[in-house]
């Protein structure tokens, strides 16, 4: 039996609430069966994005990116809490070349910086709201594909996404232990997404 819908539904409201003020929200709900795995609620203003992130495992997510022009993530805020309470933050910048990074858990702080010629992009793959902007940096055409270094927020690791659009709707993003296939309207917005090897069916809603 499933207690993960009424949980999330009352957190989904707290994250819709201090949207509120920042402009028009949409979400993204995450099901596996019957059950609600993930609820994202995020909004953008200007060449801000922000997004709250509310899981049935009990952690709770919260983001804040700046954009360039080409939709490209130009740096991020990461917070992150468990269950239990425990954090993690994040602050990071992403350049042509140079990714940099401070990590804070607790009273613990760590600098980090990643080397790298060419394009590179904060994931998390309960974020749609960031596959959807990288998916609009990239600007592939039907049949291209391209490779992009993945900064993963949840593993705090890299690895190297294959992005594919393998229909005028439809793109693939793949890497190691991923598996995302994804619909986009003709503007460019993810409109849902299913996750075969979690069994993750993804759909948009807009937030009245």
């Amino acid at each position: 039996m499933s207690k993960s819908i009424p949980t999330l539904s009352a957190a989904l409201l707290f994250a819709a609430a201090s949207l509120a003020a920042q402009g028009p929200r949409t979400q993204f709900i995450v099901t596996k069966g019957k059950d609600t795995v993930a609820v994202e609620v995020f909004t953008r203003d200007g060449r801000s994005m922000t997004s709250e992130i509310v899981q049935s495992n009990g952690v709770r997510t919260q983001f804040t990116v700046e954009l360039r022009t080409d939709s490209t993530i130009q740096s991020i805020e990461y917070q992150r809490q468990n269950r239990q309470g425990q954090g993690l933050s994040l602050d990071g910048r992403f350049a042509d070349s140079l990714v940099s990074a401070t990590v804070t858990s607790g009273s613990d702080s760590e600098k980090l910086s990643i080397e790298r010629p060419g394009k590179a992009t904060p994931f998390l793959a309960v974020s749609f709201a960031l596959s959807e902007r990288l998916i609009r940096a990239v600007h592939l055409g039907v049949g291209d594909s391209t490779r992009v270094l993945a900064v993963r927020l949840g593993a705090l690791d890299t690895a190297t996404v294959m992005l594919s659009r393998f229909h005028a709707d439809s793109v693939r993003l793949a890497m190691r232990d991923l598996d995302l296939r994804v619909a986009l309207s003709p503007k460019g917005e993810i409109v849902g997404a299913v996750h075969p090897a979690q069994n993750w069916v993804v759909q948009r809603k807009t937030v009245r």
